[in-house]
C-alpha cells in the first residue's frame, strides 16, 4: 500500500513539473526576427543574381549545335530564363542556399506546367561553378558559363519575353507577316522589330517596282522572315536580307541594322 502511494506521489510530481516547464517555455518565446528574415531574403536574391548570363550546354555536334540561356534578374520582374531564343515563363518557388538550388515553376499554354531545378556546381578549378538544370520528367542540361550579358543579350531577352507576353497582334498594326507568327508578334509588340519590318517593306516596295526578278526575291525573303521562330533568327535574316539587297540592288537604305 505505501509503495502504491509512493508511485502514486512521484507521478503527480512529474506531471506538475511537466506543466511548469510548459508554462515557462512558453512564456519565453521569441518573435520571429525581421532583421534575420530580411537577410534570408537578400541572400535568395543573391542567389539568383549569380545566376545571370550566358550559358551553353556543354555536349555538340556541330558549330551551332549548343542550347544557349540567357539568364537574368532584375528587381521588378525576377529571375528569367530565355532558352534558345524562347521565353520559360516561370515563377521561382524556392531556394535552397545549403544545397545550392533553385525550384522554377514554369507555366504553359501548350502542354502541363513543371517544376524544373537550377543548382550550381563547383567546378574542378573552385573558382567557378557549373549549372544544371533538372527537368521535371528528369532530363538534365549540365551548362558551362559563356560570358555576363551584354546589352544585345539583355535585348534578345526582352524581345523574347515580350513576344511571349503579347496578345494577338492588334489589327492596325501594318505588316505583312500571317497572324499568329514570331515576326507579327515581333514587329507589332517590339519597337526594334516593327523598324526592321517597315524599313525592309519599304524596300521590298522599290524592289518589286523597279526589278524584273523583284517579286520572286521579295517573295523568297517574306518566306525566310516569317519561318523564323525566335528574335534572333528574326533579327539575323533582315540583317542578311539587307546585305544582300545592298551588294545586288540599288535600293535606299532605310534601316541601320548594325
Amino acid at each position: 500500500m505505501k509503495d502504491h502511494c509512493r508511485r502514486a506521489l512521484r507521478a503527480a510530481l512529474l506531471l506538475a513539473a511537466a506543466l511548469a516547464l510548459g508554462a515557462c517555455n512558453k512564456g519565453t518565446d521569441t518573435p520571429p526576427d525581421p532583421v534575420a528574415a530580411t537577410a534570408v531574403e537578400a541572400s535568395a536574391e543573391h542567389f539568383q543574381q549569380s545566376l545571370a548570363g550566358l550559358w551553353s550546354t556543354n555536349h555538340s555536334e556541330g558549330d551551332d549545335a549548343e542550347t544557349l540561356y540567357a539568364i537574368a534578374w532584375q528587381p521588378d520582374a525576377g529571375l528569367q530564363v530565355v532558352r534558345d531564343g524562347a521565353w520559360l515563363d516561370g515563377k521561382v518557388e524556392d531556394v535552397d542556399l545549403d544545397n545550392g538550388t533553385l525550384a522554377l515553376h514554369l507555366t504553359s499554354d501548350t502542354g502541363p506546367s513543371e517544376t524544373v531545378t537550377l543548382r550550381k556546381l563547383q567546378d574542378e578549378s573552385g573558382n567557378g561553378f557549373t549549372l544544371r538544370i533538372t527537368w521535371g520528367a528528369g532530363q538534365t542540361d549540365d551548362l558551362g558559363f559563356v560570358r555576363r550579358l551584354t546589352e544585345r543579350d539583355r535585348s534578345e531577352l526582352a524581345a523574347a519575353v515580350a513576344a511571349a507576353q503579347a496578345p494577338d497582334p492588334a489589327a492596325e498594326c501594318e505588316t505583312d507577316a500571317p497572324a499568329g507568327s514570331v515576326r507579327a508578334t515581333l514587329v507589332c509588340g517590339h519597337e526594334e522589330f516593327g523598324a526592321l519590318d517597315a524599313g525592309m517593306r519599304k524596300q521590298f516596295k522599290e524592289l518589286a517596282d523597279r526589278y524584273p526578278d523583284g517579286d520572286r526575291t521579295v517573295q523568297a525573303a517574306t518566306r525566310q522572315l516569317d519561318a523564323c521562330d525566335t528574335p534572333a533568327c528574326l533579327r539575323a535574316a533582315y540583317a542578311q536580307w539587307q546585305a544582300y539587297f545592298d551588294e545586288n540592288y540599288d535600293l535606299g537604305d532605310v534601316v541601320d541594322y548594325q
